[in-house]
Order: structure tokens, then C-alpha cells, then sequence
């Protein structure tokens, strides 16, 4: 369970040494505060790891093409009801974990095929 300061006993103590364990006798004290269910954060990962950003100039001309890695979109509910629905349309409780650029130099230097 996550910790919190336990206000009351913080009132109390007058002397505090933030390099001792919590609740010792010269530490911070804290609490144990539960862990609550709801609100929760939902998640919907993208289709493609990857997208293009085509920058123009005035003339409408390509200037330069980007390469980003697609992120997820989130989203908040607030009952186990409203959980249900959301994930039946595709929302999912993990992260999206976003996977690393192609790097340019990826099959430049790998030995091709021998040849028949």
C-alpha cells in the first residue's frame, strides 16, 4: 500500500532526521492510506508503432519528413460499470510501452545473401 504522513504523530514530534526509517523514533512518520479502485486510468494503444510528419515550407514544398513513436490516449472512469464498457470497446488496463525508432543504420552493414 502507498504511504502518507501521518499528521498527528508529525505534530507531536519535535525533532526530525529525514536519513532514518520512516516511523523510527526520529524519522518521519507515516501511514499505510489504502488503495482505491476507482477513479482508474484505461488506455488505448495505437495501431501503428510509428508515424510520419511531412513539414512543408510556404511553397507547400517537402522540407523534411519526421519519423515519432505513436502514444497512447487515456482516458478515466469512475465506476466498475462504465470499466466494463469501456473495455469492450477496446480500451486496456496496461500501458502502451512505445517501441524504439528504426535506427537509419539498421541493415547497412549486415552481410547479404550469398549469392547462387
Amino acid at each position: 500500500m502507498p504511504f502518507a504522513i501521518d499528521e498527528e504523530k508529525f505534530r507531536k514530534q519535535a525533532t526530525f532526521d529525514v536519513s532514518a526509517p520512516p516511523n523510527s523514533a526520529t524519522g518521519i512518520p507515516v501511514k499505510q492510506i489504502p488503495f482505491l479502485e476507482y477513479p482508474r486510468c484505461l488506455y488505448k494503444h495505437p495501431n501503428e508503432p510509428f508515424r510520419t510528419i511531412i513539414h512543408r515550407n510556404a511553397q507547400h514544398e517537402i522540407v523534411e519528413q519526421e519519423i515519432v513513436q505513436t502514444e497512447h490516449i487515456s482516458k478515466i472512469v469512475n465506476s466498475e460499470e462504465e470499466m466494463k464498457a469501456v473495455l469492450a470497446d477496446g480500451w486496456v488496463k496496461e500501458a502502451y510501452i512505445p517501441k524504439d525508432l528504426p535506427k537509419v543504420e539498421d541493415g547497412l552493414y549486415t552481410p547479404k545473401a550469398a549469392k547462387k
